[in-house]
């Protein structure tokens, strides 16, 4: 029987869940611990496969493949053929076991995994359970991650680290055994840094109100502009982010998203003066169409430079410490009041006017 964090999070499956673990690269994680409500975070090497009775694994059924195949041709078909091209990654239980671990219940069609169909079938569960793990994550990154410095990002669910493979484990208490499933799935990986210390860290659910829905995908957006591969994409992806922010109901354009925003976070009316004008150097400065513009994002989009060429690194640096603030308030602010509809940020605005001097 399984006993400990492990076994709780066991005993939080209902009578049709299993329990799923999935590796994650690139945190640090001192002990086992709670993650979030239903999610646990485990070591590399805290859990013992023995402990979960894995019948099934790509390594074990490479092996067999071999075995069988001897100096001929072996034709698979079926459910066997299905297994097999999990097999093809050749991810061994000392692989799986030796990551950091994400523990947690899920809901499955049992006898979907063992007689998948497809495996294509497999990978759709597998890549079911990572995006929702993701979401936790994104809110990880967003509590413990800054936009200047990539190198503290953690690794995407599923991804095994050193390897191109997702993989994934479920457990059926029931019948005391488990099945590893493996394959292609995410498309690209960080390489630089070492990534995120877990260690202490509880994610609090969003409240699931329109505001909590909304901050749920402001922060895959967030998520997105962390990860991008350059400093160019990122800064795009954010001014992409703050238009969302705006309004998430309706097209917004920048000269109407930057006041909302400066309305929304701003701390007095030199405040709010401050980020009008700097939204003019990051978007597009009024004037004549023909005469040059110093904002980054009318050079970057129509004129196709490069952020990389029009700021040095310490301007970059600067730049996106500000942005934080432009999307990470009204993110926080969804995230507080995820139980609330749009009318709650709408109204916050209107009353942030008098405050301001607006009116």
């Amino acid at each position: 029987m399984l006993d400990g964090l492990l076994g709780d999070v066991a005993d939080l499956c209902r009578d049709d869940e299993r329990l799923c673990l999935l590796p994650i690269s690139r945190v640090l994680v001192d002990d086992a611990d709670w993650l979030s409500e239903r999610i646990a975070v485990f070591p590399p090497e805290a859990i013992s496969s023995n402990k979960l009775r894995v019948v099934e694994w790509p390594a074990r059924r490479l092996a067999d493949i071999m075995r069988l195949k001897g100096d001929g041709a072996l034709a698979l078909s079926g459910d066997a053929l299905d297994w097999a091209k999990s097999s093809a990654t050749n991810i061994d239980l000392p692989d799986f076991f030796g990551s950091a671990l994400l523990a947690f219940p899920v809901r499955i069609d049992w006898s979907r995994l063992l007689t998948p169909g497809s495996h294509e079938a497999h990978l759709e569960m597998l890549r079911t359970q990572m995006e929702g793990c993701e979401r936790i994550l994104d809110l990880v990154r967003f509590e413990q991650s800054d936009l200047w410095t990539p190198q503290k990002l953690p690794g995407r669910v599923g991804l095994l680290q050193n390897t191109p493979y997702c993989a994934g484990l479920f457990y059926s208490r029931a019948d005391h055994e488990s099945y590893l499933i493996a394959g292609e799935i995410v498309t690209h990986q960080l390489i630089v840094g070492l990534g995120t210390d877990l260690s202490g860290v509880f994610i609090a659910p969003i409240p699931t109100g329109e505001l909590g829905s909304l901050a749920t995908y402001a922060l895959r957006l967030y998520t997105d502009a962390l990860e991008a591969q350059s400093e160019t994409s990122r800064f795009v992806q954010l001014m992409s982010l703050i238009e969302f922010l705006a309004d998430p109901n309706g097209f917004t354009r920048m000269q109407d998203a930057r006041k909302a925003i400066g309305r929304q976070i701003a701390r007095d009316r030199a405040d709010y003066e401050a980020i009008q004008l700097d939204f003019h150097y990051l978007a597009t400065e009024p004037g004549p169409v023909d005469q040059p513009k110093r904002g980054l994002r009318h050079n970057i989009v129509h004129l196709g430079k490069r952020l990389e060429d029009l700021t040095i690194a310490n301007e970059r640096n600067a730049l996106f410490r500000r942005l934080a603030r432009y999307v990470g308030v009204p993110i926080s602010h969804m995230i507080e009041h995820g139980d609330k509809d749009w009318s709650f940020i709408v109204a916050l605005r209107e009353k942030a006017k008098g405050r301001l001097g607006l009116v």
